[in-house]
């Protein structure tokens, strides 16, 4: 048992220590909404007598749908675009893309606000869904998938008279799934758990998603096993796509 090393078993026992860290928060929110004389009164509240939870729950779930339906066939096109065609200023805008990443929500949101009440939409599903679907995160994971895929494979193509869409569709896409999985993955878990957005561009409590009513006072004692039923999306969606995930990821750092 050994063989491989002190230093090697060391390593495994302070990463076994911080994974268990960063499983405490979960493992404290379950056992809370099972805690209790009954411990499935708090989901009895929720999950039946509670219309809100769902009108809130439905929330988040058609504006993380909806701004992917949107988020990854731009990323996927953008990617498509930067990685296999030259043209004038491309690296400026590649730039552009990753100055994008590094600035966060608070220092683009006013401008996003001015923007929304001058389209007149605050305060709707659009305020939410239109300022999200435009990302540039997908786009660099994507492309830099993209910039490893072997030439050759799509001179070919093209030779064979295969145009521009039909090499998106038929080859690229197959080649890139596990990027695109990771990609999608990963944003569903960012706007199924946002809150600024909201919070800034709406005002009307039928509208709000479930992200921002689990950090109110809205569910009172029964918000443990709100936010466990919450929750379970983003894990079911990971564990689902787990390994398509890992691998997206690892060939996208590497090229």
């Amino acid at each position: 048992m050994w063989g491989k090393g002190k230093r090697f078993w060391f390593q495994r026992v302070v990463l076994a220590l911080i994974a268990l860290c960063c499983l405490l928060p979960m493992i404290y929110l379950l056992y809370a909404s099972l805690a209790g004389r009954d411990g499935v009164s708090q989901y009895e509240k929720i999950l039946l007598d509670s219309k809100e939870f769902y009108t809130w729950f439905w929330n988040s779930a058609c504006y993380t749908a909806l701004i992917l339906l949107i988020h990854i066939p731009v990323s996927i096109l953008a990617a498509y675009g930067l990685s296999q065609f030259r043209f004038p200023g491309r690296n400026v805008l590649f730039f552009l893309y990753m100055l994008l990443m590094l600035l966060p929500f608070q220092a683009t949101s006013v401008p996003q606000y001015l923007t929304l009440d001058a389209l007149d939409i605050l305060d709707t599903g659009k305020a939410v869904i239109l300022p999200c679907a435009y990302g540039a995160f997908g786009t660099f994971l994507l492309t830099q998938f993209m910039r490893g895929i072997d030439g050759e494979i799509l001179e070919a193509a093209r030779l064979d008279g295969v145009g521009n869409f039909s090499l998106l569709w038929r080859i690229v896409l197959p080649l890139c799934k596990p990027a695109v999985v990771s990609v999608l993955v990963l944003q569903f878990i960012s706007f199924w758990s946002m809150v600024d957005q909201p919070v800034l561009f709406l005002q009307s409590e039928q509208l709000m998603p479930l992200s921002v009513k689990l950090s109110g006072q809205s569910f009172s004692w029964s918000a443990s096993a709100a936010g466990v039923v919450y929750a379970a999306a983003p894990v079911l969606v990971y564990l689902y796509c787990q390994d398509a995930l890992e691998q997206g990821i690892n060939l996208s750092s590497i090229k």
